[in-house]
């Protein structure tokens, strides 16, 4: 199974789906999406920052996974701490992270073991082109074809102490069409769960691990059948500094699975950004603890 060493830890994940999201309705409003360029070029220069990130899912209105943390990350050296809570299914988790320049740390409250990825230098530095040149162009070429009228619905407020609140609300109707079209192929694809029986050197099932990846996505149901986006609602602050401080957005899909039950699924992100240019990552020292590492096979998978 592909594995992204995904927990709420990855916080430049979580920031990148809410950086995204609301860059696409700031896009919208010419004033909307200068204000949020501007910013977001602006928030990339910082060299640390402290973010505090808070997801959750819920299913007709039951709450079947949240995650709160807070993390130090500095983007100029490619390092970060933090630590989270993570419940899904009824099941509590604490947990913390350390990525280092060439490997990450991962340990839960709950255990003394410490889990260590060794990371893979030229992946890495392939991933990172691809952040930095392509994908920006490819999101931006998509934004622009589906711009359409959503500025009509874009508010942009400005505060007499310079900072600015974007936000936007859509609902069916007002989505772009070509969204919708899309959506139900997207949805199908981030609700998959793939079983491939994977296993550890020691034989050991990978899902035995003290924590769960992609818990988001594994506690989501599986829609198949009559898929739509219901609603779209999406917010921004840029404080006077020009800096991101706050970006949020919530997401609510309807469809059916293989059964035919209907679910409403509500995906909520938030992140708060601060301490720009004033946090260092804390570090871990391994001397004596009880660690096991995990290896890449042939494949690329991650094995114990």
């Amino acid at each position: 199974m592909k594995k992204k060493w995904i927990m709420l830890g990855s916080v430049v994940g979580i920031s990148s789906i809410v950086m995204v999201t609301t860059g696409f309705s700031a896009m919208a409003s010419t004033s909307g999406y200068e204000a949020y360029k501007s910013a977001l070029k602006n928030t990339k220069t910082v060299q640390n920052v402290a973010v505090q990130a808070e997801a959750a899912l819920q299913d007709n209105g039951a709450v079947l996974a949240s995650a709160s943390g807070n993390f130090k990350v500095s983007l100029d050296s490619k390092t970060a701490s933090g630590n989270a809570d993570v419940a899904v299914g009824g099941t509590q988790q604490a947990l913390s992270f350390y990525k280092e320049a060439n490997q990450t740390v991962l340990k839960s409250a709950a255990s003394d073991v410490y889990f260590v990825k060794q990371e893979n230098e030229k992946k890495h530095k392939t991933e990172n082109k691809l952040n930095e040149t392509e994908i920006p162009q490819q999101v931006e070429t998509v934004i622009d074809a589906l711009v359409g009228n959503l500025k009509d619905y874009v508010a942009v407020d400005t505060k007499d102490d310079g900072s600015k609140e974007i936000s936007i609300q859509l609902d069916n109707a007002q989505i772009p069409t070509v969204v919708n079209a899309l959506a139900p192929i997207a949805i199908k694809e981030a609700t998959k769960t793939e079983h491939d029986g994977e296993k550890s050197d020691d034989g050991v099932q990978a899902n035995a691990l003290p924590f769960q990846e992609d818990f988001l996505k594994n506690a989501a149901p599986q829609l198949t059948q009559d898929i739509k986006i219901e609603h779209v609602s999406i917010k921004a602050t840029v404080n006077s500094s020009n800096y991101l401080s706050h970006q949020e957005a919530d997401l609510t899909v309807s469809g059916k699975d293989d059964a035919g039950t209907v679910h409403q699924v509500t995906l909520h992100l938030q992140a708060n950004l601060s301490d720009y240019n004033q946090t260092t990552p804390e570090t871990v020292d391994l001397t004596g603890k009880t660690v096991q590492t995990l290896k890449h096979d042939h494949q690329g998978k991650q094995n114990q």
